[in-house]
């Protein structure tokens, strides 16, 4: 599989007459929903999505390409960011349900708001239900929108126990919504 333009690459430094670590901030929203989803408020992720990509262009010489993608090690260095950031502080919060609430685009019919609104908190629920490797795989794979290869280079597991962790606690994600709604949806 090939990657669209690395933007870290020479062909692309040599095309692009901006700063390579320019390209990096593409990968900035992915980044700082990733922090959000595992439980940061807004001013932490904002914190350390800013020292995240402080700290990649500091390493931005380090970079190699045959390793993995761009955003792979973008989000190494966030994981390991955050876990230190966890370290420090002692703690971790689980994540709030204000946290996921996304003003929408568009305004649905109350009813549907509503329907969101308690799709949402019942999974945020679920997800607290689960161990923390599990939640943390969900979140690369579904707010960051990582491959399971690249999780597998991120967590140091293989693909396919990538693909059957994921699999397993969405199993359980599933049966626990079932359960909590009644089957209704």
């Amino acid at each position: 599989m090939r990657y669209p333009v690395n933007p870290l690459d020479s062909e692309a430094r040599q095309q692009s007459p901006t700063d390579p670590a320019e390209g990096l901030g593409q990968f900035r929203p992915n980044i700082y929903k990733y922090l959000r989803y595992r439980g940061l408020d807004v001013d932490e992720a904002n914190d350390l999505t800013s020292a995240v990509f402080e700290r990649a262009v500091g390493k931005l010489a380090g970079y190699d390409p045959g390793r993995g993608a761009p955003n792979t090690w973008l989000f190494a260095i966030a994981r390991n960011m955050l876990n230190s950031h966890w370290r420090a502080a002692g703690l971790h919060t689980n994540l709030p349900l204000e946290a996921v609430e996304e003003l929408p685009t568009f305004d649905p019919p109350p009813e549907e708001m509503v329907v969101r609104r308690e799709t949402r908190r019942e999974l945020i629920e679920a997800l607290g239900s689960l161990d923390g490797r599990e939640r943390d795989l969900i979140a690369l794979k579904f707010s960051a929108l990582i491959t399971n290869r690249e999780i597998a280079s991120l967590t140091g597991l293989t693909e396919s126990h990538v693909g059957v962790i994921l699999f397993r606690a969405l199993r359980k994600l599933r049966a626990l919504l079932f359960a909590s709604t009644g089957g209704a949806r």
